[in-house]
């Protein structure tokens, strides 16, 4: 009985599994089609991507879609028919009399969606390929193609950019909602005025944008990371490719596994994610553009730069400054008063890490050298800086930009820009940069001297306890005693005293440091170890005793240091207990 039970139930499973495979269509036809009542699908030959009708989150609505199958959270990556929902299970996708493919319902003659594109008299057909790519085809051409028609989503192999000579531009929209995928208002795309960049809309006004391609990856995208913790043996999961031409420009990205399944994905709330998909059944974030505020279109407005890691965040560039200290929505004035001189007495300053400039208004050269980029930036006065990008297998590209320097900030894997600026910046900015030189000499010294003052007084100190208390111990006479107590401190406090302690200075050390910066420090140091608290620098006030050229304090010689005085008469005849202890409490700073 209960193998007959077992055999029943074998049954019942291959039946299922068949009813579902023969369900799940390879082609659509003009005689096979799709019918959501039936929970009819087409499958790509891998079986990694499935086309059918699905509701989104909580809705009820229907749409055709397109959806990872081999995962356990449905992801939907294309919808048909997402501004012309269906409301019951009636909706049909097949291939109609003009052989278009098209969603109906409602056993009504006009299509909700439809490809739309010329068909030739001979039968088409429809099929998912591998790539997740839908495709209309007749006689093995191509007649459209999901792929050129993105939603919300990427897909690996899929080419995202303008088609020079159809005219036709690859552009994301996000979901209205995540249980809504009518188009929402972000978009993202990309801009072809001056050197090509990727945007993201809000509303059709620039909320992000990347910078032109460097030769490696777009300037301006935030680098591929948090995967570390879910693909130790991956480093580098994506591989990116970019493409302009006559007759195109478009990114293409593929995983470095192909085992491996991803996404770049505009969500909707605007946020741009690259994901993929891990193990332990989760979608894991690995690239995300909008980290922050700097992130946003033109946060500091023109001719500025923003900075997250500083509390004020925007600044202007060298050579401009505000009118109105508080309000960033009034662009950086430039500040120089004379005319522009076409190069005499001009020249560029080095802006380290940053993303560049809005390269619309800007023109790429190639096959220059820097010198010849600076000369042919100074030739005009509307020029304002350039930049070093890869072109071609020497490297040697140049963007120049003209007018003014729109949506400029710092980040990690920035690149460097060079602006323009008059003589008296120029001035500026050497200054600048010997004061930069200065202060790390000055940092240099506290480091090497200051510790060594320091540490060598405490060891003398160390020293002369222990001394002293195997002299007490082995009754040893007060000569003795006196002689010990003129210890190493003692010594330095008096070369100090003298003028003479550049004498512990390494030999080593000598000739790089200056003599009163050596003396300084050495006269900070002493101050360090002061008996009194109250005598004691704090450490912010050993920093601006260092960086200034202030008047300092003059040591006292410690008292730990000091050799016993005479008794006078009211104690010289007093025996002492050799068992007394003198403690010492040390207050730290």
């Amino acid at each position: 009985m209960g193998c007959y039970r077992a055999l029943c139930i074998l049954i019942l499973f291959v039946i299922f599994d068949l009813f579902g495979s023969l369900h799940a269509l390879e082609t659509i036809t003009g005689t096979q089609f799709i019918a959501d009542d039936e929970n009819g699908s087409l499958v790509s030959s891998d079986g990694n991507f499935k086309l059918g009708f699905f509701s989104p989150g909580k809705s009820k609505a229907r749409y055709v879609g397109i959806w990872f199958n081999k995962i356990s959270e449905q992801t939907v990556v294309w919808v048909a028919n997402r501004e012309t929902s269906i409301r019951n299970s009636s909706g049909i996708f097949k291939i109609g009399g003009d052989g278009n493919l098209a969603v109906f319902c409602c056993n009504q003659s006009s299509p909700l969606w439809s490809t739309n594109v010329s068909v030739p008299a001979q039968t088409s057909a429809a099929k998912l390929l591998d790539s997740g790519n839908l495709v209309l085809v007749a006689k093995e051409t191509i007649l459209w193609q999901s792929f050129d028609y993105p939603t919300d989503t990427v897909l690996p192999g899929m080419k995202f950019g303008w088609n020079r000579k159809t005219g036709l531009n690859h552009i994301l929209t996000s979901w209205k909602s995540i249980d809504d995928p009518t188009p929402g208002e972000f978009s993202s795309g990309f801009d072809l005025h001056g050197i090509p960049q990727y945007f993201l809309y809000k509303n059709s006004v620039p909320h992000w944008r990347s910078g032109p391609w460097n030769g490696r990856i777009m300037n301006g995208l935030p680098e591929v990371g948090g995967h570390k913790d879910y693909f130790s043996d991956q480093i580098d999961l994506i591989n990116v490719t970019f493409v302009s031409n006559d007759n195109e420009i478009y990114l293409k990205y593929s995983p470095k596994n192909g085992a491996v399944f991803s996404i770049t994905v505009l969500e909707t709330m605007g946020l741009l994610k690259r994901l993929v998909w891990h193990g332990s059944q989760r979608w894991v974030k690995v690239q995300i553009v909008l980290q922050d505020l700097c992130d946003e279109y033109m946060r500091c407005g023109a001719n500025a730069i923003c900075n997250e890691d500083t509390l004020a965040h925007c600044a202007c560039l060298p050579g401009f400054d505000r009118l109105y200290p508080q309000d960033w929505d009034l662009k950086c004035q430039e500040t120089r008063k004379e005319a522009c001189g076409k190069g005499e007495g001009e020249g560029f300053v080095r802006l380290d890490g940053v993303k560049f400039p809005d390269a619309r208004n800007s023109t790429l050269y190639n096959n220059l050298s820097l010198e010849e980029f600076e000369r042919e930036c100074l030739k005009s006065c509307n020029c304002t800086g350039y930049a070093n990008v890869y072109v071609d297998e020497m490297g040697r590209g140049c963007i120049v930009w003209y007018g003014e320097l729109r949506d400029m900030r710092h980040y990690k894997s920035g690149q460097d820009f060079h602006l323009r600026v008059d003589a008296v910046e120029l001035a500026r900015d050497a200054q600048k940069n010997a004061k930069v030189h200065v202060l790390a000499t000055k940092s240099t010294l506290v480091f090497i001297i200051v510790p060594l003052v320091v540490e060598t007084l405490l060891a003398a100190l160390c020293f002369y306890y222990l001394w002293r208390r195997n002299a007490k111990r082995n009754k040893g006479d007060s000569k003795d005693l006196e002689e010990a107590e003129a210890t190493t401190s003692s010594k330095m406090w008096e070369l100090w005293r003298d003028g003479k302690a550049l004498e512990i200075v390494d030999s080593c050390i000598n000739d790089s440091c200056p003599a009163n910066e050596v003396m300084r420090c050495i006269q900070v140091g002493l101050l360090c170890v002061q008996d009194n608290a109250k005598d004691r620098p704090s450490m912010s006030n050993v920093v601006f005793m260092l960086s200034n050229e202030t008047v300092l304090p003059s040591p006292k010689k410690s008292t730990f240091s000091i050799r016993n005085s005479e008794p006078d008469s009211s104690t010289a005849g007093t025996k002492c207990s050799i068992n007394d202890v003198t403690n010492t409490t040390f207050d730290g700073r």
